[in-house]
């Protein structure tokens, strides 16, 4: 019995942390809206195709774990971040301008 709670607190574990993993994406888009009050980052995602021929993806909000981001992205801002999901909503963890 000792042996079978081991192998299912082990097997708990191992998927917490593959589910954070998956959780964690890195988007580059434009910014299309900045809601400082709210603190959210709204991106229309880039992708890019053939012959240097780039399509957008609808646009997606993200809420924003550092408040100073506000301060360095402006509305047509292209920019690559990292995301994970934190309390349920996904958050910019870090950015960078292109």
């Amino acid at each position: 019995m000792r042996e079978a709670r081991l192998i299912l607190a082990v097997a708990a574990i191992i998927a917490a942390t593959s589910s954070q993993a998956v959780a964690e994406r890195t988007v580059r888009g434009v910014v299309v809206k900045v809601d400082g009050i709210a603190g959210i980052l709204s991106v229309r995602e880039m992708h890019p195709g053939m012959g240097g021929a780039v399509s957008y993806g609808t646009a997606e909000e993200f809420k924003v774990q550092d408040g100073l981001l506000f301060d360095a992205v402006r509305l047509g801002d292209e920019v690559v971040f990292s995301a994970s999901e934190v309390n349920g909503a996904m958050t910019i963890t870090k950015l960078s301008e292109q």
